[in-house]
C-alpha cells in the first residue's frame, strides 16, 4: 500500500528532479535527431557555435581610457559657480545662484554673497580680495600702466622723469590718474601752493562812530584812538560831510547810507528794538580804493578797524621753492598756468585766499590755519 506521506514516497518527494532530468534527455535526443536527420556533422556544428560565440565577444580588450570632459566642466563650475548674470539669455537658467562665501566671524559663519563688504547678518566687515599688481622695477607705477603710456617697466628711473614737461613727474601723474604724455593733463598746480602766515595787513587809522543829521545833509564822526584832541588827550573825533576829506589822512567820504534793523533785545521775551546799521564808504585819494565801514556805536575800546590793504605770502613748492607776495587782483604764473588772486581774507589767526584760473575760469580757495 502506498503511503500518503511525501517522506515515504520517493517519486512524490523528488518529482521535480525527475521531470527536469526527463526534459534534458528529451532535448538532447531532439538535437541528436535533428542533426542526424539533416545530415549535419556534430563536430562542424560545434565549431560553428564556437565561432558565433567569438563573434559576439567585444572587439576591444582591456580597460577603456576614461573621458574627463564632464569632470573638467564640473570643476570649473565649482571654482566659479554660474551666476544669474553669467547665464546666456537664450538658456533661461534663472535658477542659477550667485557665489556665496562664509562670514569670517566664527560666531556667525553664515553664507553671504561673495561680493559683500559687510555681513548682512552680523554686520562685520569682510576681507576683500586683493588684486595682484605687477611692478617689476618697484618704482610705484604698475607695469601695465607704464606700458600703456610708453614707459619702461624695467627702469625705475622713469618714475622721476617728466615726460610731457608740465612740471609733474610720471609717478605724480600716475597717482593723480592723469596722462603723463599730455601737457594739459596734470595734477592741480594749486595743490603745491601754500599760504605763509601771518597776512600783512594795513588798516584804516579811524573807525566810523555815528552820523548826525544837519540841514545840509549828514555829518559823520570818525574816531582815531591815536590822534590827540585840542586838550592834548589821546583819542579824537574827526568829522566830514559826504564829498569832503576826512582830516588829513588822505581819505574822503564818498557815500553814506542810513539804515536801521529790528533786533531782539537780549534777555527779553521776543521784544525787539531798532538798531543803527548804517554804512559809510570812504575812498583813498592816492589810488581811489574804496572801503565800506559799518557804524560802531559801542565802547571806543572795542572798535574794529577795517583793513585797507591786505597782502598774502605764497610759497610754490615745485622745482625749488618760489615765493610770491600778492594782493587782490594780482596774477601769478605757475608752470605757464596763470591764476588771478580774487580775494584775500583773514579768518581768525588764519587766512583764505581765492584764485581764479585765467584760462578756464575755475575758482578755488586755499585755507591756512595757524
Amino acid at each position: 500500500m502506498i503511503s500518503r506521506s511525501g517522506k515515504d514516497n520517493f517519486v512524490v518527494a523528488h518529482y521535480d528532479w525527475i521531470v527536469a532530468a526527463v526534459g534534458a534527455l528529451a532535448l538532447v535526443g531532439a538535437v541528436v535527431f535533428f542533426v542526424t536527420k539533416l545530415g549535419l556533422d556534430p563536430d562542424a556544428a560545434a565549431a560553428d557555435a564556437a565561432a558565433e560565440v567569438d563573434r559576439l565577444k567585444p572587439a576591444e580588450t582591456g580597460v577603456k581610457e576614461p573621458d574627463f570632459t564632464e569632470f573638467g566642466a564640473a570643476m570649473r563650475v565649482a571654482k566659479k559657480p554660474t551666476t544669474v548674470d553669467d547665464v546666456p539669455a537664450d538658456k533661461e537658467s534663472f535658477l542659477a545662484s550667485e557665489r556665496r562665501v562664509k562670514c569670517i566671524d566664527p560666531d556667525c559663519a553664515k553664507a553671504i554673497p561673495g561680493a559683500s563688504e559687510e555681513c548682512p547678518f552680523c554686520h562685520k566687515k569682510q576681507e576683500t580680495e586683493k588684486k595682484v599688481v605687477l611692478d617689476a622695477d618697484g618704482d610705484g607705477m604698475p607695469d601695465a600702466w607704464e606700458k600703456l603710456h610708453g614707459l619702461n617697466p624695467g627702469d625705475a628711473g622713469d618714475a622721476n622723469a617728466d615726460s610731457d614737461g608740465d612740471g609733474f613727474t610720471n609717478l605724480e601723474e600716475y597717482q593723480a590718474k592723469t596722462d603723463p604724455n599730455d601737457r594739459n593733463s596734470h595734477p592741480d598746480y594749486l595743490d603745491s601752493l601754500k599760504i605763509v602766515l601771518p597776512l600783512n595787513e594795513t588798516y584804516l587809522p579811524f573807525a566810523f562812530r555815528k552820523a548826525n543829521k544837519i540841514p545840509s545833509g549828514w555829518r559823520l564822526e570818525f574816531f582815531d584812538p591815536k590822534r590827540k584832541d585840542e586838550y592834548g588827550r589821546t583819542g579824537a573825533t574827526v568829522t566830514a560831510l559826504v564829498g569832503e576829506p576826512i582830516g588829513s589822512y588822505g581819505y574822503k567820504l564818498v557815500k553814506y547810507e542810513p539804515k536801521t534793523e529790528m533786533r531782539e533785545i537780549k534777555g527779553s521775551n521776543n521784544l525787539k528794538k531798532p538798531v543803527d546799521v548804517s554804512e559809510a564808504v570812504v575812498e583813498r585819494e592816492s589810488d581811489h580804493k574804496q572801503v565800506t565801514l559799518a557804524v560802531q556805536s559801542g565802547s571806543t575800546k572795542n572798535l574794529r578797524f577795517a583793513p585797507i590793504d591786505i597782502q598774502a605770502t605764497l610759497s610754490y613748492e615745485r622745482n625749488g621753492a618760489v615765493t610770491f607776495k600778492v594782493v587782490p587782483g594780482e596774477t601769478i604764473d605757475l608752470n605757464g598756468a596763470k591764476f588771478k588772486v580774487t580775494e584775500i581774507k583773514a579768518v581768525g589767526k588764519g587766512a583764505k585766499v581765492t584764485f581764479e584760473e585765467v584760462a578756464k575760469g575755475r575758482k578755488r580757495t586755499l585755507d591756512a590755519l595757524e
